[in-house]
């Protein structure tokens, strides 16, 4: 292992800060993960980062994980005060990695059977798109479309939210006529959530196929998206509650999805 880094001006790290922007992201198709959680789930999927960085102060013992890719994986020490001003988090918990981001096709989404597909339509909170990816995965989504004005997935709040959701489904940004045209091509119903719904959530019949639109936090889903939906559901709420957050609507909805498919 080499020394200990103690420049800010090391390749590696500038390379670590540079993600920070999502141009530079899109440019390098890299991401960076920070946290044990994060980085040992995705290790534990097979996949290998570019680079691993670890902070000076931690013993190694912490991550096990790393164990059986010494020697073989591009692992780095840094000083304990240069690590924590390079990450993104305010709490790090001193270790960070650079992998490649997963390339998926639209078409991805539809290889298994009876295919359960999140459609994001402008969702814009990073934390809130990271949630939905990762309840996504838990619910046995098939995957996940990010229409434009949605945020980054690979934003790092996003990243932590989703707790390695992006190395489970496929996650494809496509236009909204793509998308469309593409489950008109298939039969596949877009469905969305509406409080004047005449149809609950749970009523519905979620073992076919189908594609469920969340919409904008605030602005909800949009006018060409709503035009094209072939059914709308309801999630009752208390009367005390006039909306649900939007990852918590999108988890009720999927949660319930896979409760029927189970029962089937």
């Amino acid at each position: 292992m080499p020394s200990v880094i103690e420049s800010a001006q090391n390749q590696y790290l500038k390379l670590y800060s540079s993600l920070k922007k999502r141009n530079i992201r899109d440019e390098l198709n890299l991401l960076p993960l920070e946290g044990v959680k994060l980085v040992s789930d995705v290790l534990s999927r097979g996949i290998v980062p570019q680079l691993i960085l670890v902070r000076e102060d931690v013993d190694m013992d912490k991550f096990p994980f790393l164990l059986p890719l010494l020697g073989n994986a591009l692992i780095v020490r840094v000083a304990e005060k240069l690590f924590d001003r390079t990450a993104f988090t305010d709490s790090p918990q001193g270790i960070m990695a650079i992998t490649e981001k997963p390339s998926y096709a639209l078409t991805d989404l539809f290889v298994g059977a009876a295919p359960l597909i999140l459609v994001a339509d402008a969702v814009q909170d990073p934390g809130n798109l990271g949630t939905m990816l990762r309840s996504a995965v838990a619910a046995g989504a098939a995957g996940a479309v990010l229409l434009p004005g949605t945020v980054d997935s690979a934003n790092p709040k996003t990243l932590r939210a989703a707790m390695g959701a992006h190395y489970a489904i496929p996650v494809v940004e496509a236009a909204t006529a793509e998308l469309l045209n593409e489950l008109q091509s298939r039969q596949i119903p877009l469905v969305a959530a509406a409080a004047t719904a005449t149809i609950t959530y749970d009523r519905f019949d979620w073992s076919a196929s189908a594609a469920v639109v969340i919409g904008n936090e605030g602005a909800g889903v949009s006018p060409v998206v709503a035009e094209a939906a072939d059914a709308w559901l309801a999630i009752p709420l208390a009367t005390a509650v006039e909306s649900l957050n939007a990852a918590v609507a999108m988890s009720v909805i999927f949660f319930e999805a896979a409760r029927q498919r189970r029962s089937r």
